[in-house]
């Protein structure tokens, strides 16, 4: 049998334990109910971004409807603006793709060039990829209507450029103009084998 002198002190051993072990419990469950959260929130942001940025494919119909709505562009100017690139980039490649709608934003955004659109189409045309690529004198493939060969190549790689570079808007160069591979111009710079020659750096002193 329990020697009934027993039963006090071990409650009370109890009671002493408990003591030292409340606080701590206590300690511990602030720390879960605090700081996991905070972690927690930091992780989800950071696999989100990366998802969103690095691994998730972006279609080009949801590419398309961006920059149409970006760039105040209607489906048919989009066409032709296509088009034009297309039909000037030497060698249907990806890179030399790019570096024609390159050219043509950098034109929106020198003053010089937007002042002569402006004066052409009426004023705020200027800021327009389609009229600066429709704009006289500029591109012959606009002019003599070869362009118009191009302007549904939607599965093209040079089509993939254009909705890469006006989706990003990565900058490639600051040029403003470009004659074809076969003309030799100093100062100038290609972007593949066979691509236009680039020249006319947009200037601080004339950007918008």
């Amino acid at each position: 049998m329990k020697n009934k002198k027993d039963i006090p002190v071990s409650r009370n051993a109890i009671r002493g334990i408990s003591k030292y072990l409340v606080l701590p419990l206590i300690y511990i469950l602030i720390a879960f109910m605090v700081v996991p959260s905070k972690v927690i929130e930091r992780n989800t942001y950071t696999v989100a971004q990366y998802d969103s940025y690095r691994t998730a494919e972006i279609s080009n119909e949801t590419k398309l409807r961006y920059i149409l709505k970006k760039y105040n562009l209607t489906s048919e100017q989009f066409s032709v603006l296509c088009g034009i690139v297309l039909a000037e980039a030497e060698g249907n490649s990806y890179e030399d793709a790019y570096a024609v709608i390159n050219t043509i934003y950098n034109r929106t955004h020198a003053k010089n060039w937007v002042r002569s659109v402006n004066k052409y189409f009426g004023k705020g045309n200027g800021n327009s990829l389609y009229y600066q690529a429709i704009s006289p004198r500029q591109f012959t493939v606009y002019s003599g209507g070869s362009y118009k060969r191009h302007m549904n190549q939607t599965k093209s790689v040079g089509y993939k450029a254009i909705l890469d570079f006006l989706y990003s808007e990565n900058i490639m160069h600051n040029y403003l103009s470009f004659r074809s591979h076969s003309i030799k111009v100093s100062n100038s710079e290609s972007f593949s084998k066979k691509g236009n020659n680039y020249f006319n750096t947009l200037k601080d002193t004339n950007k918008i």
